[in-house]
């Protein structure tokens, strides 16, 4: 059961309207690191909900009243996935974005290794070449800037590796 805060009905001035004021009461205490980045997590969920959603200041406190509450930092971690889930009810949709570029020492570390397994291949530099731009969408490793699509290349390279040695191609004809 929802613990409610005390309420003080406060009149708005220049009118007959009766308004419950509810008495602030902080932040609950957090125990881990681990409750502290998902209670941030979640508050920015919903600030980020409520700037999408376009909601003005009233729509904003009829939900936070609804959870009996003055400010969304005033909820628990519970009051506020509830809240994530009523703003997703209502019509928000949460955007994954993608996470900013690699370093730049993750991709030359990346493309790195990923020369160092073509050449342990046959006919490697060709075969790399072949793979970036089919993987990357470029010959050129240096112009692939996603780690994601080095890493997928690395995984295909380390593929055909152990594919080739349990299936050697036969020597090549002296001549």
């Amino acid at each position: 059961m929802m613990q409610r805060y005390p309420q003080m009905p406060t009149q708005i001035p220049g009118t007959d309207f009766l308004l419950e004021v509810i008495e602030r009461k902080g932040a609950p205490q957090l125990l881990t690191d681990r409750e502290t980045k998902q209670r941030r997590g979640l508050l920015a969920k919903i600030h980020i909900a409520k700037q999408q959603m376009r909601l003005n200041e009233g729509e904003y406190e009829m939900i936070l009243r609804s959870f009996a509450v003055a400010t969304a930092a005033d909820m628990t971690i519970d009051q506020l996935e509830k809240m994530v889930k009523l703003l997703k009810h209502y019509g928000w949709k949460e955007i994954k974005r993608p996470h900013k570029g690699a370093s730049e020492e993750r991709l030359v570390a990346l493309r790195g290794r990923c020369v160092q397994a073509a050449r342990e291949l046959q006919n490697g530099d060709k075969r790399l070449i072949g793979l970036a731009e089919k993987i990357c969408g470029t010959s050129q490793l240096v112009w692939c800037q996603s780690s994601v699509k080095l890493e997928r290349l690395l995984a295909v390279l380390g593929k055909i590796k152990k594919d080739d040695e349990s299936h050697p191609y036969p020597a090549p004809p002296e001549g």
